[in-house]
């Protein structure tokens, strides 16, 4: 009987070590003709830290999800690419693989305020009547950064590097309405006493057109369009948590050259000299460039990927 069952015994074993043997390992790192999707991590990490701090700042920002190409003028400030943008690769080979990043970001805000109305207080000193005044900020923009990367690591771990090209453009305006018209009997209408703040900048917006006197006000401004071009090279690791998933950081050295067109600014007035209200288009700053060499980050710094 202990025969038989030092047999069987022998029989389960031999099976068990020729079915582990005979198991496929798992690939855990990317094939050639795979496509690879990533989205930067860092907003998500400052999220998920913050929630055992006692500061009160646990939330996403919207900008961050959204984010914002301010690759602009001038170039140094303006290097905070998008804080999430979007990436994705195309393995030519297991250790090559061409790259894609965009960043895409369009905003609006409006901001409203009362002013004293004009046409009321003539009619009655005394009316407590309003009209509303208010300021628009739109901007657009999007940041490109295409590249060629080669690959080297072991199971789990892999190293890369890399070159890649950089274009990104950015564009603002600035829109007034106001509740009191220009007219002959009132040339310098009531304006709003709330202070207009770039949403960007957080400075403060003028009304009044300087380039023409302080009886003129702005009804739009153009900044110039701002584009940077440049060409670079990146190195990163990525470490793969389970099968074509992987966790990964990058840091890239970029060459940036930025020029910005001219601002374009639209205002109103009363032309005494022709008795009309008239509006008046013109140039109020020339535009400039900048060059800009540093390890800024153009595209994903912390990022989770995953392969197809």
């Amino acid at each position: 009987m202990k025969k038989y069952i030092l047999f069987a015994s022998a029989c389960l074993l031999s099976l068990n070590l020729f079915a582990q043997q005979d198991k496929p390992e798992k690939n855990y790192l990317p094939e050639e003709g795979d496509v690879t999707i990533g989205i930067n991590a860092i907003p998500f990490l400052k999220y998920l830290g913050n929630c055992f701090s006692d500061a009160g700042n646990n939330t996403i920002n919207s900008t961050d999800v959204g984010g914002v190409p301010s690759i602009g003028f001038p170039v140094a400030p303006g290097l905070q690419n998008p804080t999430i943008s979007i990436f994705g690769k195309y393995f030519l080979t297991d250790q090559t693989a061409l790259r894609l990043n965009v960043g895409i970001g369009i905003g609006s805000k409006t901001q409203r305020g009362y002013a004293p109305d004009d046409a009321a207080l003539v009619a009655d000193p005394l009316s407590v009547a309003q009209v509303e005044d208010s300021y628009k900020y739109r901007s657009t923009g999007f940041s490109l950064a295409a590249g060629y990367e080669w690959r080297r690591g072991g199971k789990r771990l892999q190293g890369f590097w890399g070159g890649q090209a950089v274009v990104a453009y950015s564009n603002s305006k600035h829109f007034f309405n106001y509740g009191n018209a220009i007219t002959e009997i009132n040339q310098t209408p009531s304006q709003t006493s709330t202070v207009w703040d770039n949403p960007v900048s957080g400075q403060t917006v003028p009304t009044l057109n300087p380039n023409i006197g302080n009886n003129s006000r702005l009804l739009q401004q153009n900044d110039g369009r701002s584009w940077t071009y440049g060409v670079g090279g990146f190195v990163g690791v990525e470490y793969y948590i389970a099968p074509k998933i992987a966790i990964g950081c990058e840091m890239s050295l970029n060459l940036l050259w930025t020029t910005e067109g001219k601002s374009l600014q639209k205002s109103e007035r009363f032309n005494p000299d022709f008795n009309r209200v008239e509006e008046n288009v013109r140039w109020s700053e020339p535009g400039g460039s900048a060059f800009h060499f540093g390890t800024e980050n153009i595209g994903t710094s912390l990022y989770v990927a995953f392969s197809f």
